[in-house]
């Protein structure tokens, strides 16, 4: 990779806020209200910067965010060590494309993954429990092709000192717009144990409630981009922020590794990326900050400029 790229990066990470008027006195706006979100148009610029990735053989969806230089920006836990069946979507309607084999390896609208990093201190969220740490829910793709007309490189916010409690972010993603939770009695449920095991029950610790929980899930949605409103409500750690939700809006399974945005004007720049919330998806989600991971990113981006 030439030179120019990398700086090109550099370029985009750290000034990427900066305007002819300054980003200091940036003017953070409400958003129009992922669940209970807005279908976002192709032609809008959180179209042009997120993306789809989703691994064949493990049938799991994400979303990211796209940078300089053929690479992606998403959650740890959304890559597959082995990504030979990894790709990124260059579309807001992954639904049609997603249920074909064929489709995905041929159509214009994907590219393979053909390297990627995660962070090497990434924790579970039953590693962190209990604690303030942070996840290190972070990771870089790398795929292969050229970037398709109309997608270019996320502007990212430099300005941080916007990012506090109360503040209004527009969160996307392509994930479930529908996640019923039905709680279990843990003592009147036949064959609990063989519910868990085949995945249609969960059964957790409440640090909230500080007790065991049994429950089912209902997942529901089609794969199509959406955005919404939430709200900053407080920052456990100089890594993460968490977001408020209720039932009818926010982030939820599939939206893991999407871009949260503050919008000054007609301009969207993205500051964190979706990394682990309730079941449910009805309380709050933990957000990465990108701000604070600004150096992992740019060297991390360097060790993958040789991959093809």
């Amino acid at each position: 990779m030439k030179l120019a790229g990398f700086l090109t990066l550099l370029t985009s990470l750290v000034l990427a806020a900066c305007t002819p008027g300054g980003f200091d006195s940036v003017q953070v706006q409400d958003a129009e209200a992922i669940i209970g979100g807005k279908i976002v148009k192709k032609d809008s610029p959180i179209a042009k910067s997120t993306v789809g990735i989703y691994d064949i053989s493990t049938s799991m969806l994400c979303t990211g965010i796209l940078l300089e230089n053929n690479i992606v920006l998403t959650a740890a836990h959304c890559v597959n060590p082995d990504i030979d069946e990894t790709f990124v979507f260059f579309t807001t309607d992954m639904e049609s494309i997603i249920d074909s084999y064929d489709a995905i390896h041929k159509s214009a609208k994907t590219r393979r993954v053909t390297a990627a990093i995660v962070h090497t201190e990434f924790k579970s969220p039953e590693e962190i429990r209990g604690t303030s740490n942070p996840a290190n829910d972070i990771a870089l793709l790398k795929f292969k092709g050229s970037v398709p007309g109309g997608y270019k490189p996320a502007s990212i916010l430099s300005a941080k000192e916007v990012l506090k409690p109360g503040t209004n972010v527009i969160v996307a993603g392509y994930g479930v717009d529908s996640d019923e939770v039905t709680e279990l009695d843990p003592e009147k449920t036949e064959d609990l144990q063989a519910l868990v095991d085949e995945g249609i029950a969960i059964c957790y610790f409440d640090d909230d409630a500080k007790k065991d929980r049994c429950v089912t899930e209902k997942m529901s949605g089609l794969s199509i981009l959406k955005s919404t409103s939430v709200k900053i409500g407080s920052i456990p750690n100089p890594y993460e922020f968490i977001l408020l939700q209720d039932k009818t809006h926010g982030p939820c399974t599939g939206d893991s590794g999407g871009p949260a945005f503050i919008k000054s004007g007609s301009k969207y720049f993205v500051w964190g990326i979706t990394s682990r919330g309730d079941i449910g998806c009805s309380t709050r989600t933990y957000y990465t900050s990108i701000l604070a991971y600004k150096t992992w990113i740019l060297e991390n981006s360097a060790r993958l400029f040789p991959y093809k």
